[in-house]
């Protein structure tokens, strides 16, 4: 029986600011599945490009959540037969039994062979609150007592805080802790759950825009887990962490290093994907200009969007909205300005700033404009890494108005609008 769990394997993500590092060992059209486990729908692990690529033989299992349609998304690619998984209910491919445990929108999933239990976190635990989490793996832990392999991803995917400026903010250094604290996570749950052993992913992708760049140095080395996990949490363990690679095998809890890449420093690795991505990089870091009218559309765009979406908040909340948009795609310095009046957020296309702003975010009206078509196009700017927001003032960021304001510019369905 052969599962794929999350295929992202061709094109890249999040309107082409994610591409695939390290690259896969194989392409979709060479794979042929029995099913095809997605723990949840972020387009790294729901990618449509490679998911239209794959043998539509395949079941495919995804969580049942509040927001309906993933059936009829699914069955438009081709593929027949489709479950939404219940949380804790067990389904069988052939031989092998699989268990989802959900939570909001991500989830859990557990594949049972014979007598071998293999646990993927995957991003579950890494973005619920602490509650969910420890009521995730205290149900891991009664049912399934004896794990054998655990995977997890590894490292950060959010535009907080890495796209956050504030005066004397050391990027480089809060970005570092950003992902030790991702680290630390990942041997938390395995102290936790006592796997055999622990495999945790790579980290899937490169940022090519110049701006974005350092981020792919500050990763923490999947090299040092097992001497991290020693020195913070258990130094007589015998887990087995295993660095896997694309194209390398794990049997019998050993590691065959097929690929090439166990050769090379992590660090260095990125040089080798900008020498890949050489075409890509010059168009990342192009600019293609709007035209006015695309302006004016974004204008239109956003004055519904940000009144859409204020009844998130409270009133308060809104009354201290008071921000503006550098677009960067503009012929000409363009911003727009957001503030509140009159029980209302107005939306004004200017040269220049509003003076009283408590912050400022720069980004595109295409990467605006391509959001607001897609129920799920937020993550375009936040999980995609395409905004910078400067922050003025230290109040705002107590009171949280920079994580509000970018919620007011993007689209996501309501779950109680859903439910």
């Amino acid at each position: 029986t052969k599962l794929v769990l999350d295929p992202w394997l061709k094109g890249p993500a999040y309107y082409k600011q994610w591409f695939l590092w390290p690259l896969p060992a194989c392409q979709p059209e060479e794979i042929d599945a029995d099913a095809i486990l997605i723990s949840h729908g972020h387009e790294d692990h729901l990618h449509s490009e490679s998911l239209r690529s794959i043998n539509k033989k395949a079941e495919v299992i995804f969580p049942y959540q509040w927001r309906a349609g993933i059936k009829p998304f699914l069955n438009q690619m081709g593929f027949a037969k489709v479950t939404e998984a219940i949380s804790f209910n067990s389904y069988f491919v052939n031989d092998v039994k699989v268990t989802y445990i959900g939570f909001s929108l991500e989830s859990v999933v557990v594949v049972e062979y014979k007598n071998e239990v293999v646990v993927n976190i995957n991003d579950a635990l890494n973005s619920n609150h602490e509650n969910a989490v420890d009521f995730i793996l205290k149900e891991i832990q009664k049912r399934w007592p004896k794990i054998d392999y655990l995977l997890s991803g590894w490292s950060g995917a959010s535009y907080f805080p890495n796209q956050i400026r504030y005066r004397d903010k050391n990027d480089n250094e809060i970005g570092k802790l950003r992902e030790q604290y991702f680290a630390n996570n990942f041997c938390r749950f395995t102290n936790i759950l006592k796997p055999k052993t622990a495999v945790p992913f790579a980290s899937g992708f490169v940022l090519l825009a110049k701006e974005n760049q350092w981020i792919n140095h500050i990763k923490f080395p999947r090299s040092k887990v097992d001497e991290y996990y020693k020195l913070n949490f258990n130094k007589e363990s015998p887990v087995n962490f295993l660095v896997a690679y694309p194209g390398d095998e794990i049997k019998d809890h050993s590691l065959d290093k097929i690929s090439g890449l166990h050769k090379i420093e992590e660090k260095d690795q990125y040089e080798i994907a900008y020498k890949h991505y050489q075409k890509d990089i010059l168009e990342a870091n192009s600019i293609s200009f709007v035209k006015d009218e695309d302006v004016t559309k974004l204008i239109d765009q956003l004055k519904y969007w940000v009144n859409f979406n204020k009844r998130l908040y409270h009133s308060k909340v809104i009354e201290d909205i008071c921000f503006s948009i550098k677009l960067n795609d503009s012929s000409s310095e363009s911003y727009i300005n957001i503030g509140y009046n009159n029980k209302q957020l107005e939306v004004t296309l200017a040269s220049e700033p509003l003076a009283e702003r408590r912050l400022m975010i720069t980004t595109s009206a295409a990467k605006l404009l391509f959001g607001f078509k897609k129920i799920w196009g937020g993550d375009v700017l936040t999980i995609g890494y395409g905004l910078i927001i400067d922050v003025y003032d230290q109040l705002t960021l107590e009171k949280n108005l920079d994580i509000v304001c970018v919620r007011l510019i993007t689209r996501y369905p309501i779950a109680r609008q859903d439910l």
